[in-house]
């Protein structure tokens, strides 16, 4: 095998984000599903902010571990077992199976003992996983003896030049997409922040974090948004003491943004308040939505699947509700059996519970932002409004302020009231 220059290849890249030290906060209410413990949010900025440069953010892309990746690249590469590197090539690589077994790693005929094997493709070279086509780096991290998760290693801007085309419509407009690629930026950013060295990746590439679908997911619309945004992230905070935050969107609000606390324990800040009434959004087809209903069996089950505090439950026989936002969307939900035993639950965590168990009649239930009622074996959601959780900008309704003229940057300040746009880099 030739050698190689280290300057080559990263040997192997090093989260260019402060080490955040986040404290585990010992908060437990018992029999609650959700604690109430408070987020700890990212340190403070002082101007200029903390990069002279496109940071790298490290996505994990397989949704669970597994035990085999087929690869490829378009041009010249290097291979690694963490700081060491065991082959290069100028020549593009053929299909190349990755396969893991007692701490040994098999990358086709090469083999080596390791924390982690690296891909690292030269320059603009890409490298394929399966069908999907990735700048960066590819890296592979051990999950027991056989399985491995998989993490794309890429610039920041790259990186939401993939994530855009995911989360809104190729005919959408210019502005809703400026708008988005600062909150995804930011969203992204304040993972970084949190996650530092201490963590194998920054966020995932599901609907659970931000869909990300590589580069083969990459429009000029896209990267004109994220160019034109170049670096732009929102803050809350005093002028020299800015804080990035958990800048979550959705596809519908249904005619009003929610408040951050009702899918998590957000510390209570302006731009996370909701309220805002929004009938932008009434041209997406889950703006309203017929009554779903979903069987006491079944919520039981998803709860106990999802929730080791469910299996207290013998049975489901009521539902309560115990908390609700001033306008009457309702946040926790008490589910009761009948010998008297309950656990409080989120009302989004149910929602989450139910789609996570594969229960058919789940997909239709597009939001929480609705009522309910029992049916005696069933529980009835109707008066449904919205798709997803509602918290943040609604991707429907920024359209529909796009399409009446209304730029990015007033589209981010309605739903981030309060919310400063800086330049992190």
């Amino acid at each position: 095998m030739k050698s190689i220059s280290p300057k080559r290849f990263w040997r192997c890249v090093k989260p260019l984000i402060p080490i955040i030290a986040v404290g585990l906060i010992g908060i437990v209410i018992s029999r609650a599903i959700s604690g109430c413990a408070r987020e700890k949010p990212p340190p403070p900025w002082s101007r200029p902010l903390t990069y002279d440069r496109v940071p790298v953010i490290r996505v994990l892309i397989t949704p669970r571990p597994i035990e085999r990746a087929s690869v490829t690249t378009t041009g010249a590469y290097g291979v690694l077992v963490d700081d060491t590197i065991i082959s290069r090539s100028d020549a593009p690589l053929g299909e190349t199976l990755v396969t893991r077994s007692g701490g040994n790693w098999s990358f086709g005929l090469l083999s080596g003992q390791g924390r982690q094997i690296v891909l690292e493709p030269v320059d603009e070279v890409r490298s394929h996983l399966g069908a999907t086509s990735y700048r960066g780096s590819i890296h592979f991290l051990p999950v027991g003896e056989k399985k491995f998760i998989v993490v794309n290693y890429l610039d920041l801007e790259s990186y939401l030049a993939g994530v855009l085309p995911k989360e809104l419509y190729s005919y959408w407009s210019s502005e809703t997409y400026r708008a988005l690629s600062v909150a995804a930026r930011t969203f992204a950013m304040y993972h970084m922040l949190r996650s530092g060295s201490s963590q194998e990746y920054d966020l995932g590439s599901t609907q659970s974090a931000q869909v990300y679908g590589g580069y083969s997911a990459e429009t000029q619309k896209s990267w004109q948004a994220v160019r034109f945004t170049h670096g732009q992230v929102l803050t809350f905070g005093q002028a020299e003491n800015e804080r990035v935050f958990m800048t979550q969107y959705s596809a519908s609000c249904g005619g009003r943004v929610n408040p951050a606390h009702v899918i998590r324990n957000a510390n209570d800040i302006e731009p996370l308040r909701g309220g805002q009434e929004c009938d932008d959004c009434a041209g997406s087809s889950r703006y309203r939505w017929p009554p779903v209903q979903i069987t006491k069996t079944d919520l039981h089950r998803a709860l106990r699947e999802s929730y080791k505090e469910a299996s207290a439950l013998e049975e489901i026989k009521e539902l309560r509700v115990t908390g609700k936002t001033p306008f009457g969307r309702f946040v926790w939900v008490e589910a009761r059996d009948g010998n008297n035993h309950s656990i409080r639950v989120r009302a989004e965590d149910i929602r989450l519970a139910l789609l996570r168990s594969s229960i058919p009649a789940a997909r239709k239930l597009y939001s929480m932002n609705c009522q309910f009622r029992d049916l005696g074996n069933a529980i009835e959601f109707y008066d449904g409004r919205g798709f997803g959780h509602g918290v943040g900008l609604c991707q429907w309704g920024a359209q529909g302020k796009a399409a009446k003229g209304i730029t990015g940057k007033e589209i981010l300040r309605f739903y981030y009231p309060g919310a400063r746009i800086l330049r992190a880099y």
